[in-house]
């Protein structure tokens, strides 16, 4: 076997044991391979093939991102942001988004109530609460709407 056919069985050797672990981004894997030291001529063949496999798939990696963040209370905006950094299209963070649905709203006021133990006194602590939506990830004009919100009852605790 030539080093030329065996460099590009390791490369793809390698990127389908990075695959196995957990789903990457196309720009993910790539630069994963060229830290181990292969060239963009040996790598965008094998993740071209790798994805008309179904093996690597920005879709999955998209929708498999948005689970992750959102169990970990983060908002959309973050999570777009963290998906166009791994070179995700935009299109198909879209349909992602589309895929797995999720109720933005009840997610900021689950995280309010996880931060915050008590409702807000004053208006800095309103902004104070703001400021941490927005951080964490929530669009501005949802974190306005909510920064003033805590649960009057035992049914707004039945929503989480």
């Amino acid at each position: 076997m030539d080093e030329e056919k065996r460099r590009l069985l390791d490369c793809e050797k390698r990127a389908v044991g990075l695959l196995a672990r957990r789903e990457h981004s196309r720009r993910e894997l790539a630069r994963k391979l060229a830290d181990r030291g292969f060239t963009r001529d040996e790598i965008e063949p094998i993740l071209d093939r790798l994805a008309e496999e179904g093996w690597q798939s920005d879709q999955r990696y998209a929708e498999s991102l948005i689970r992750a963040r959102s169990a970990r209370r983060y908002g959309p905006d973050r999570i777009t942001n963290e998906l166009s950094q791994q070179g995700v299209d935009e299109a198909v963070a879209s349909a992602a988004f589309a895929a797995e649905p999720r109720d933005w709203p009840a997610l900021a006021r689950e995280q309010l109530v996880a931060r915050f133990r008590e409702p807000p006194a004053d208006f800095p602590e309103r902004a104070r609460r703001h400021r941490h939506l927005v951080r964490r990830g929530f669009p501005p004009d949802l974190a306005h709407e909510l920064a003033g919100w805590w649960p009057d009852s035992a049914s707004d605790q039945d929503v989480f």
